[in-house]
């Protein structure tokens, strides 16, 4: 009986220690995984779990849900209107209220890149809010032309803004029907 209960103990103290071991490295590989990690995938963990988050981009700052992720821009829905960030130039993100249900992947309704949606934007022709980083005055106007590097903001003719696709730091339409974004 003796010899049964010391083979009990030395079983259940291999299973402690090979359970230590496996949670061990479950952290070493969520950490592992977390030095890779871009803010495209925070954003999307953070969409993905619905929480409300606050983004602040130029001198603003949104707070809302993030509806979609692209690789260089997220989009968040501000109630009324939505807003597309350029990471690039994100200032801060961070969670507001965490959601306890809902979150979504954000499949459909985003751009895949920011030059992908000033494209939407400047084929709707719509007026937009562009806010620029380091900067509380945005530019209003349509989008007229998307280059490589920057867009124009103003008529097509005579556009009266060339801004760096660098310096941008948000997009929405200037209107504040939601069912004038596009997407949305």
């Amino acid at each position: 009986m003796g010899m049964q209960g010391d083979l009990e103990d030395v079983a259940a103290a291999i299973r402690s220690e090979l359970r230590l071991e496996a949670e061990e490295a479950e952290r070493e590989a969520a950490v592992s995984a977390a030095l890779c990690r871009d803010m495209a995938d925070v954003a999307r963990e953070l969409m993905a779990h619905g929480d409300t988050v606050a983004i602040d981009a130029g001198q603003r700052r949104f707070v809302g849900h993030i509806m979609a992720v692209g690789s260089d821009v997220v989009t968040i829905d501000t109630q009324p209107r939505r807003v597309d960030v350029n990471l690039k130039t994100l200032q801060a993100l961070r969670v507001i209220k965490r959601a306890r249900s809902g979150g979504s992947r954000g499949t459909s309704g985003g751009a895949a890149s920011l030059r992908a949606r000033l494209m939407e934007l400047h084929l709707s022709g719509e007026a937009i809010e562009a806010g620029l980083a380091g900067s509380d005055e945005p530019i209003l106007g349509p989008v007229a032309l998307v280059g490589s590097d920057h867009i124009a903001v103003g008529e097509t003719a005579e556009p009266e803004w060339f801004v760096p696709l660098t310096s941008l730091a948000y997009v929405a339409f200037v209107g504040t029907d939601p069912s004038s974004d596009l997407g949305g």
